[in-house]
């Protein structure tokens, strides 16, 4: 993994100091490029070819073409021995050099034949072009800012920052990050007017012009008859692929079914010990301890351990808010930093993760209630009522029972439910202004597929994959998330509903598909937890609650547009009196008010 960086013009200074803003997502080695058109650069995590051939940017042999690039093309080596036949000629064992050639023989189309994640800027020189292109999933970043007269783009929205770009708080995102729980589901990102180029597309650059276009060149093609055992080869594939370094491969390990079953795999592939990672929480229902250790026994890991004290996050906080750059809804991606901090003090640079195991394979107890929907409009009323009554045998709650009748009611009873309900504390007014008549997308009647294909591109993995590969790539720390293979991922599109969520139970065909891999224990586990903390918890101890009082109080937060700060304060004693369980709340307060301090300390017009 690597930071990228570039903008349309030539600044050799400039250049320089991008690539200084992102040192950690590439500490090992970094280097520019320039000439009259263009300033490139680029900071080097390095994974594959460890030797100085694998600097960038990178050029072809007539210098025609130049790449800077962030990511991993698993099929690499067959690519190579295909682009060596038609006549290319490489001088490095490196994945970057494939992708340059690509581009050369099959120019933007080149992105039909790689699997794996990247982001990269080419630079086309007899063209004049720079072309920008994004992963199918997004699991690489790709940020740009774009006016009349430039284009600036990086793996960091800090590293465009230093160019003083004109931008302020973006009032929408901020609304709907707070009242609807969105991030990272536009191209817009919490500074305005910088983008994030969507996964699956490109974005390509006139240099003489200064005209652009952003196309999209991915879509996902669906494959008949998934499986368990379709699912399961795949699934073994997507790991031994992700296995592919000249360094250490480890894992991270909650003890959940999704990174069991990584580490499941990898005892399997690697064939020698490796490491895994987890955050546990000694004492608490949440903690995960008895699972990892299990999958311990079974695969002979070597396991290391973190966990969350207050004055950890007294001490982070400000560092997690700057690796992040854009506030988070709860406290999950910093249990996951925390996790990737532990590798990094333990050298680890490459780790797998569960991340879209839950999306693909229907995961989420709310998922039932897209289930549910599914099978009133289908009339199929006796398997309706058997579902209902083992969702409710196996989870002893009405969760989604509630989201479908909420969902069938008239959008303006579902506004005054919510607002009034849920988000008392949210100024309606300033929302309104802000997002006029939009809402949760999840609100709107749909089918089981049709939500999973919502959370895999929009509500869901989009944030999720930001979260990780912010705070992994704060550590130095490469992740690669096996379940998001484009192969798995269009096989897993094509199941049948009842062949994920069956007898009150998640993700039934995947545990089918692993259970001769995983011990009983974990696979028959019902329970939905991954890298948590106890958020409530947390914020009814003493040092976090002046913490927070002194944030609440503060005239910048009782100024801010956002909420109506009488409910706040409200809320925030209710939660620490232990009437109310709103721990993950008050993070979102806390964390987007510590967010403006940080990145608009002189507050914006």
């Amino acid at each position: 993994m690597c930071g990228i960086n570039g903008f349309s013009w030539k600044d050799e200074r400039l250049i320089q100091e991008m690539n200084r803003v992102t040192t950690f997502r590439g500490p090992d080695d970094s280097g520019t490029f320039c000439d009259n058109y263009v300033s490139i650069g680029h900071t080097r995590l390095s994974i594959i070819d460890l030797s100085s051939r694998g600097h960038q940017p990178m050029t072809n042999e007539d210098r025609t073409i130049w790449i800077t690039y962030n990511g991993e093309i698993y099929n690499f080596q067959n690519l190579r021995d295909e682009l060596k036949n038609l006549g290319h000629v490489f001088s490095s064992n490196t994945d970057t050099e494939v992708v340059l050639h690509a581009y050369e023989q099959f120019g933007v189309n080149c992105m039909n034949k790689f699997d794996g994640m990247w982001a990269f800027g080419i630079y086309d020189v007899s063209l004049q072009k720079l072309f920008l292109g994004r992963d199918p999933f997004g699991i690489k970043p790709l940020y740009f800012f774009i006016d009349p007269e430039r284009l600036i783009f990086s793996s960091m929205i800090s590293a465009i920052l230093v160019h003083g770009v004109p931008t302020s708080p973006n009032e929408r995102m901020i609304m709907q990050y707070l009242a609807y729980n969105l991030e990272d589901h536009t191209n817009e990102t919490f500074f305005t007017g910088i983008y994030r180029i969507l996964p699956g597309h490109f974005l390509t650059y006139d240099l003489n012009t200064h005209r652009y276009s952003i196309e999209k060149w991915f879509t996902y093609r669906m494959v008949i008859d998934a499986t368990p055992l379709t699912l399961r080869t795949l699934f073994e594939k997507s790991v031994q692929a992700r296995t592919l370094a000249d360094v250490p491969v480890g894992s991270c390990l909650s003890g959940g079914v999704d990174s069991s079953s990584i580490v499941a795999v990898l005892k399997r592939v690697l064939g020698h010990s490796f490491c895994t990672f987890s955050l546990i929480i000694p004492g608490h229902p949440m903690d995960e301890s008895r699972y990892i250790h299990e999958m311990g026994a079974q695969t002979n890991a070597d396991q290391y351990f973190t966990t969350i004290e207050p004055q950890d996050i007294l001490n982070e906080i400000e560092d997690f808010i700057s690796a992040q750059e854009e506030p988070v809804t709860g406290m999950s991606p910093y249990a996951q930093y925390r996790v990737m901090k532990l590798a990094h003090e333990y050298g680890a640079k490459v780790l797998l993760d569960g991340q879209g195991g839950d999306e693909l394979f229907a995961g989420y107890t709310y998922y039932f209630a897209y289930y549910f929907l599914e099978l009133i409009c289908g009339l199929k009323w006796w398997t309706l009522c058997k579902e209902v009554w083992m969702y409710w045998k196996n989870f002893h709650d009405l969760l989604p029972h509630a989201m479908v009748m909420f969902i069938l009611l008239p959008r303006t009873v579902q506004k005054i439910l919510w607002n009034r309900f849920l988000i008392p504390w949210v100024n309606q007014d300033y929302l309104r202004m802000c997002c006029g008549t939009n809402v949760d997308p999840r609100w709107h009647p749909m089918n089981l597929h049709q939500c999973l294909s919502l959370t895999l591109t929009c509500t869901a993995i989009p944030h999720l994959l930001r979260w990780e590969d912010k705070s992994a790539m704060r550590w130095s720390i490469e992740s690669r998330p096996p379940f998001l293979d484009v192969h798995l991922a269009n096989a897993a599109l094509s199941i049948s509903s009842e062949k994920l969520l069956n007898g009150g139970r998640t993700k039934v065909i995947f545990r089918q598909a692993m259970k001769d891999f995983l011990p009983e224990l974990i696979i028959k586990r019902t329970d939905k937890i991954g890298f948590d903390a106890p958020v409530n918890e947390l914020f009814r101890d003493d040092q976090i609650i002046r913490f927070c009082n002194d944030i609440i109080n503060s005239e910048s937060f009782k100024a801010r547009p956002y909420w109506k700060w009488e409910e706040v304060d409200k809320g925030v004693k209710r939660h620490q009196r232990g009437t109310i369980n709103i721990g993950d709340t008050i993070w979102k307060w806390i964390n987007l008010e510590l967010w403006l301090r940080q990145f608009f300390p002189h507050g914006h017009d």
